[in-house]
């Protein structure tokens, strides 16, 4: 079983992965309503990243983590943060196969903070954990609202 810590190290490193790949999904998406979306997600995926070194910070500090040099090395090389089949994913340029495995990746997100909020002591703590949960279910739903406007022609779409 994975140690807590290593399971807050791979949270944060997880959000700015999802961060990178949104802003990247974002420059691919041609529909205006894919875009927007993904554009939402960037900014939303840095704040996640920033709550768990606010929020984890102490307890990692405790365990000989700094969180916040942490995040900082994450950030300063983005570029090496998306992994093989997310690079893959991208240089197809095809939303639908996008919009799926960042589907996958938020449902596995949230997954993590339920486990983590069931591991960890202290109230604030697990608040943390079923607020990033509950926001990464949040995440899950647009995406797969998005998934409908991909597959659905532009001109069977309901008028706004």
């Amino acid at each position: 079983m994975e140690s807590i810590v290593d399971v807050i190290k791979f949270a944060i490193e997880n959000e700015v992965r999802a961060k990178v790949f949104y802003g990247e999904a974002a420059d691919l998406a041609t529909a205006g309503e894919s875009q927007m979306v993904f554009m939402e997600l960037v900014e939303m995926e840095d704040t996640h990243a920033q709550r768990l070194v606010d929020g984890f910070g102490e307890y990692l500090k405790g365990e000989g983590v700094d969180a916040v040099a942490f995040l900082a090395d994450l950030q300063a090389n983005v570029a090496n943060v998306l992994n093989a089949e997310q690079r893959k994913l991208l240089e197809n340029a095809e939303m639908r196969p996008v919009i799926e495995f960042a589907i996958d990746m938020e449902a596995q997100a949230r997954d993590k903070y339920v486990e983590l909020a069931k591991r960890v002591e202290g109230d604030a703590l697990v608040q943390i954990c079923n607020d990033l949960a509950k926001e990464e279910q949040d995440h899950f739903d647009l995406l797969t609202e998005a998934r409908v406007g991909v597959d659905t022609p532009i001109d069977e779409r309901p008028a706004l």
